[in-house]
């Protein structure tokens, strides 16, 4: 057999690379399996994902828009590990109304600090806001449900009126207020 410099540098260069090859493995392997990563888009509205993931428990973050067929409606349902665990309902064109006297809200409901017109809860948060490009006349509700134990709910109601807070001008936009 005759060597050739092509030969004798492959002879050298394949146990480097074998050993590179196990300390990639080995440096991957000490790292662990990676934590699922939060979405910074739900439904096709950009969120805050810090302030969506003090919202929910550690696992898989899936989305997905539930139609009901009429375009003044946005429904969006997320799920952690397949476990329905947020819902995010938006509605235009509404008249408008006093929301803390019109709906109630669930455990322990006030008048939200970030809105005139919104009521937060233990779990759920409310609000009405003016949809200025549909006409005077019309308004946008935003509906967000936290599903979780109440005593969850209770200890997550700051987390919840942030991440709400954050999200309404992405619907109002989004829904065409904007």
């Amino acid at each position: 057999m005759i060597t050739t410099p092509w030969r004798v540098a492959r002879r050298r260069t394949a146990p480097s690379l074998t050993v590179a090859a196990a300390l990639i493995a080995g440096l991957t392997a000490c790292t662990g399996p990676t934590a699922p990563t939060t979405p910074s888009v739900l439904c096709g509205r950009t969120v805050d994902p810090d302030l969506l993931r003090s919202l929910l428990p550690d696992g898989e973050i899936k989305a997905k828009q539930e139609s009901v067929g009429d375009p003044q409606t946005s429904n969006c349902v997320v799920t952690v590990d397949g476990s329905r665990r947020l819902y995010i309902n938006e509605i235009r064109d509404q008249k408008y109304f006093e929301v803390q006297k019109k709906i109630s809200v669930g455990p322990n409901p006030k008048q939200s600090g970030t809105s005139g017109n919104a009521v937060i809860s233990d779990g759920w948060y409310v609000s009405m806001s003016p949809c200025h490009k549909r006409g005077s006349k019309s308004n946008y509700v935003l509906d967000v449900i936290l599903s979780v134990s109440h005593a969850q709910a209770h200890k997550k109601r700051s987390q919840l009126e942030k991440f709400a807070t954050a999200y309404r001008p992405e619907g109002l936009r989004a829904m065409g207020c904007r």
